[in-house]
């Protein structure tokens, strides 16, 4: 009855030492398959994105991310404004505390529309089946603003 135990334990341990062998060995290959992509690259390839699609992709993404970085930096700048308002309790429900809130709020609204948009343009440029994966990937962002997929 010992050895059966011990046997049985043994077994277990080997068998341990091996899953996790694979499962790093292959996590490893999969990690170095990914390394050298960049983003796009990797949205091209897990999309199934074909030569001419990737050049409208990439036309859309060169034209969308300058005017998304200059929202962003308004963006950051308009909620910086807020916060030295709300700091100051002289400015608590002033004109300014309202318009900066506003402001904020409206750059919020814009920015998730101009995103969606541009959601909707790229799986414009995609296969049926990968446009709708793309979709349902990019679901979370829809939902966030409103927008019913």
């Amino acid at each position: 009855m010992r050895n059966l135990g011990l046997t049985v334990l043994l077994a277990a341990l080997l068998g341990s030492i091996a899953y996790a062998a694979i499962f790093f060995w292959q996590k490893s290959r999969i990690d170095d398959h990914h390394a050298h992509l960049t983003a796009f690259e990797w949205f091209c390839e897990e999309f199934a994105v074909t030569g001419e699609q990737r050049a409208q992709i990439e036309a859309l993404h060169k034209e969308y991310f300058p005017e998304c970085e200059d929202h962003c930096v308004h963006y950051a700048d308009t909620r910086h404004t807020l916060a030295m308002i709300t700091n100051d309790p002289q400015l608590d429900n002033s004109p300014e505390h309202k318009e900066a809130a506003r402001e904020l709020s409206q750059l919020e609204k814009e920015a998730d529309k101009k995103f969606i948009d541009f959601v909707y343009r790229i799986a414009g440029e995609m296969d049926k089946a990968q446009s709708q994966r793309y979709l349902h990937r990019m679901k979370g962002w829809l939902d966030r603003a409103g927008v019913a997929n």
